[in-house]
């Protein structure tokens, strides 16, 4: 099952750095490109749906209104940054909730009330646009993190919006060193991670590749090809689709393609530890055992100061029913990082499982505890509720 492993870039995340390997960025020609798509493979994708770069960022009248009406009354340009900011959060009728699956344009995230990290960035940018105010894309160099959606598990990444200054003036003003960013974790932007400013055609990039591992975890292979291709021809260089791609290719039955494709997601990026790990198991299928060994090898070693990765080991025991292990691994995920509600969670179902509804109840009570959001509160007290409730 590791090897149903897609890349979102969208989804909060909450831990140390990861330490390994160095990473090198290079490019594809576009010989390389056009030899590394297979349009004849996915008959028909290029008849499915495919939201525009302007559908992702465009507003519409209420939006305009709500930025006009809410934002622009604030001539100082951080004071009207910070009130961008207090809007989409604590106001009605626009408050946002998280939702990991949530991959909106900034019309549907602003009237659904619902967006993931990255969903949230395309909609601040889309109003501090319109607010006139100077903004960076940031993708934030967080450790590997896995949410899982049926039979695969999901590797996200993180980014958010910083608003730098004043775009109506000829100069940029930073308020003496001050800025405003729009994320939907605040402990990610207390951290000292590094951080990378993006373009807005990787932003892009992102969304549709997010699209397409959707289409991809339901089976649609047809449309997640359209969406990986469109994101390919915004960003060639996004090392993350590449490896999407790849995942693809094989289980279209296209291993020499998929090959080619993960090969190319590790130039790209060669700390794209997700790529190496599903060319590694390629690999092995095919026999070339000695060559998927030396991969391994290097993907552990890198991964061993990540409590996700171990975390993620707990989830895959759990799933494979050996429940004792699963704990074994949480609680290893636990030890190096305390008080992170999903790997209280994930002991929480395991002691379940085993029939130990004492440690079952104490477990989630702290997944409660840890949480920080109001509606994953919310959902651990509702499973608490049942638990209680049981003879």
């Amino acid at each position: 099952m590791r090897e149903r492993m897609v890349y979102i870039a969208a989804v909060v995340l909450f831990t140390l750095t990861l330490t390994g390997c160095s990473t090198t960025k290079q490019t594809l020609s576009q010989a390389d490109i056009n030899n590394l798509l297979v349009d004849h493979a996915f008959e028909g994708y290029n008849t499915v749906f495919v939201e525009s770069e302007n559908d992702i960022y465009s507003l519409d009248q209420a939006m305009i209104d709500f930025v006009h009406g809410s934002i622009m009354m604030e001539e100082d340009a951080f004071a009207r940054s910070q009130m961008l900011l207090k809007k989409l959060f604590y106001s009605s009728p626009t408050e946002l909730r998280y939702l990991n699956g949530a991959n909106l344009t900034a019309r549907q995230a602003f009237h659904q009330n619902t967006a993931n990290c990255l969903s949230l960035t395309i909609l601040a940018y889309a109003l501090a646009k319109e607010a006139q105010l100077d903004i960076q894309f940031q993708e934030i160099d967080i450790p590997e993190y896995w949410v899982r959606s049926g039979d695969y598990n999901l590797l996200t990444g993180h980014v958010n919006l910083k608003v730098i200054g004043d775009s109506h003036n000829n100069y940029r003003v930073v308020w003496g060193g001050k800025t405003t960013t729009i994320d939907f974790d605040p402990y990610v932007v207390k951290q000292h991670f590094a951080k990378n400013v993006i373009s807005r055609k990787r932003v892009t990039a992102m969304f549709y590749n997010n699209k397409g591992a959707q289409y991809l975890v339901q089976g649609d292979h047809k449309s997640a090809y359209a969406y990986f291709k469109a994101a390919i021809t915004h960003d060639p260089s996004f090392s993350a689709v590449w490896g999407n791609i790849g995942l693809l290719y094989k289980q279209v039955g296209l291993t020499d393609r998929a090959e080619q494709a993960y090969l190319a997601a590790v130039v790209l990026d060669d700390a794209n530890l997700n790529a190496w790990t599903n060319l590694a198991i390629l690999l092995s299928q095919e026999g070339r055992v000695t060559e998927a060994a030396d991969i391994h090898r290097f993907i552990d070693k890198s991964r061993q100061s990540n409590p996700y990765y171990f975390a993620l080991l707990g989830d895959e025991a759990y799933h494979q029913g050996d429940y004792e292990q699963s704990i074994y691994y949480y609680k290893k995920a636990d030890n190096m990082l305390e008080q992170q509600h999903e790997f209280y969670f994930g002991l929480s179902r395991s002691y379940y499982q085993l029939g130990d509804m004492t440690r079952a109840e104490r477990y989630l009570a702290k997944a409660k505890q840890a949480a920080n959001f109001d509606d994953i509160k919310r959902r651990y007290q509702s499973k608490l509720n049942l638990l209680t409730r049981l003879p």
